[in-house]
């Protein structure tokens, strides 16, 4: 995909944000680029992430529900549905 066909124009930057995955599961991670249409997040080794879950940055309050895009080692693309 490229910057063309993205939702958004990516603004890089480094900011911890918060996986939700299912009803109790809570996981720090950082947030390297970030769009209207989505991010690129950095996850922990040990977390196996479903196709779609919820991610939270520092900056905002609420959930945004996410679809996993692409995964490459711990470097995961999703987009905000």
């Amino acid at each position: 995909m490229t910057d063309m066909e993205r939702r958004g124009r990516r603004a890089p930057l480094t900011q911890t944000g918060t996986i939700k995955i299912g009803l109790f599961k809570k996981v720090s991670c950082e947030i390297r680029d970030l769009s209207s249409g989505g991010a690129r997040i950095i996850a922990p080794d040990d977390i196996d992430l479903p196709e779609e879950f919820y991610l939270r940055t520092e900056k905002k309050t609420r959930l945004r529900p996410c679809l996993r895009r692409w995964q490459s080692g711990r470097e995961t693309g999703v987009e905000f549905i």
